[in-house]
């Protein structure tokens, strides 16, 4: 029967088949991939919450290795899951996502450790009563020095010790409640040796990225976390207006801010507290539309007064305003396009099944100034015509230059059709054909991008907290 439990990650509701073999879950909201707790399941694993953590932290460096299989192989024998859950679990790692387990979890760039020495043990002399005694309370007393109890918790290790005033204690509760003294004859302990303990990932350098002959690093503004005017708090989504205001959401809490071309801050409104933005876009009316989930809300970009909800049911992925005015929104499965108008122009309710292979992972779409419509995948990008109907795939995984290292985060086409869609060291450039032209130099995390009418590209660097444009080149 159905049962639900929490992401750890956005604290969204999962629901989990317990009939179902399966050992992860996708959190729908934050895209997490979320280990399903043991209680769920059914089946206990085969190692420890610590050890499972450790696991996970050397199938990371096996992955970075180029030695997938084995991280597969390892994470298969640790949680006692399946083949293709194991599998989804490393894939997870490889495109720098968060692995959740429990209340630990493991990101996506490196981990951290910290050591703690063990407290030595003091040299002791001394006279006692009785050989048997001496022994016993020697053997505590080596048990209590060197043993030591690990704590990891997401990306720290620690240690804990107990501390020498308990032993008289501890040899009491031995004995079943005799007293006795604690003093060893012609006894020397030397002190224990230091224990420390460390977890290190190699981290991979960055490639060396010359400065891209298509774009050029005009501004940025923002750059530092907070709730404040012009602050940043987990900003995903970016949308740009008829104005060239430039609108930022954050994923949780519902603030947008408003900012003028130049980024400086305009205004902001909050458009609910509880819901999760998946996706935002504005229209050329300054409508905001907010994507959550299972709704598409509206409001009014000047006032901020809440509009009546659109009455479409589906789940919500992505949504953008294309060059035409019109508004096309890409559900799990379904995908919707509005006119300037609010009317319906396209809705195909199975929009990829004849798609070869079809698999996302990071659900954006782009539209071209010819109607095409691009859309996100697992390292590839599904180009469409203005009816929906599949044209062709750009990109391949890979780490050649027209390949993707990762699964794209997000996507944008500007005014000559050239497609611009990120990945590990940078944003790739493919033009109208798919063809591989450039990799335009990006330090960041690229969850949402655009193209303006005044040609150039915006970009927002959640991890950065900040948003950057470039002058787009002809």
């Amino acid at each position: 029967m159905p049962q639900t439990f929490e992401c750890p990650n956005c604290h969204a509701p999962l629901t989990y088949d317990t009939a179902s073999a399966a050992a992860t879950v996708r959190c729908e909201y934050c895209g997490s991939t979320v280990i399903v707790p043991d209680s769920l399941r059914g089946s206990g694993r085969m190692k420890t919450g610590m050890d499972q953590a450790y696991v996970l932290a050397e199938a990371a460096r096996l992955v970075q290795n180029g030695r997938k299989i084995e991280a597969i192989k390892q994470v298969r024998e640790a949680f006692g899951m399946s083949l293709k859950d194991a599998k989804d679990v490393v894939d997870a790692i490889e495109r720098h996502e968060t692995v959740h387990l429990g209340d630990m979890s493991m990101g996506s760039v490196q981990i951290d450790s910290v050591t703690y020495p063990a407290a030595a043990a003091p040299a002791q002399k001394g006279r006692g009563c009785g050989v048997g005694i001496a022994l016993l309370v020697l053997v505590i007393l080596i048990a209590v020095g060197a043993a030591s109890f690990l704590i990891i918790s997401r990306a720290e290790v620690g240690v804990m010790t107990v501390e020498p005033v308990r032993l008289a204690e501890l040899v009491e509760e031995a004995l079943g409640g005799t007293a006795v003294p604690i003093d060893i004859p012609d006894i020397e302990i030397p002190p224990v040796p230091t224990i420390s303990i460390e977890i290190v990932i190699p981290t991979i350098e960055a490639l060396e990225v010359e400065a891209s002959d298509y774009a050029e690093l005009a501004q940025e503004f923002g750059g530092e976390e907070g709730i404040g005017p012009g602050f940043f708090n987990d900003t995903r989504r970016l949308a740009v207006d008829n104005s060239g205001n430039i609108y930022t959401g954050d994923y949780s809490g519902g603030r947008i801010q408003i900012f003028d071309a130049n980024g400086n801050f305009l205004s902001q409104m909050n458009v609910g507290d509880e819901l999760y933005m998946v996706s935002m876009t504005v229209d050329r009316d300054g409508i905001v539309y907010v994507g959550d989930a299972f709704q598409i809300l509206r409001f009014d970009g000047a006032t901020g007064a809440a509009l009546d909800p659109l009455p479409y049911e589906l789940l919500v992925r992505s949504m953008v305003t294309a060059p035409d005015g019109s508004v096309v929104i890409k559900g799990r499965e379904r995908l919707l396009r509005l006119d300037a108008q609010g009317n319906v122009t396209l809705d195909l309710p199975d929009a990829f099944a004849e798609i070869p292979d079809f698999a996302t992972t990071q659900e954006d779409v782009a539209v071209d100034g010819a109607g095409n419509i691009y859309v996100l995948g697992s390292e590839t990008i599904y180009k469409l015509d203005a009816n929906g109907r599949f044209v062709t795939r750009i990109g391949s995984k890979g780490d050649a230059d027209d390949q993707f290292m990762t699964s794209p985060t997000s996507i944008a086409v500007d005014g000559q059709g050239r497609i611009y869609a990120d990945d590990f060291f940078g944003i790739k450039v493919f033009d109208a054909n798919g063809r591989y032209l450039d990799t335009i130099p990006f330090q960041g995390v690229a969850f949402d991008m655009l193209v303006t009418t005044q040609n150039q590209l915006l970009v927002m660097d959640r991890n950065g907290n900040r948003v950057v444009t470039y002058d787009l080149n002809q």
